[in-house]
């Protein structure tokens, strides 16, 4: 729960200041960070593939919320 918490600030930071393919590039990151976990405890369940699905989707939801903000900022 705290690494989602972590993604989903850091998906809000990058919707805030950059654009969609940092944001592929962060999930990308992500994915590669959870094979690796996977490859040491030498474990992939169906559970993990969730987990990793929760993780991108706090990733593409806070940098949904920070474009939608940055947007909202400079139209107004």
């Amino acid at each position: 729960m705290l690494v989602a918490l972590i993604l989903f600030l850091s998906g809000i930071a990058v919707g805030l200041t950059c654009r969609a393919t940092v944001a592929v590039g962060l999930s990308a990151l992500v994915v590669a960070l959870s094979g690796m976990v996977w490859i040491a405890r030498w474990d992939v369940s169906v559970v993990s593939l969730l987990v990793l699905f929760a993780h991108l989707t706090a990733v593409q939801a806070g940098y949904l919320l920070g474009a939608y903000l940055r947007v909202r900022s400079d139209g107004a």
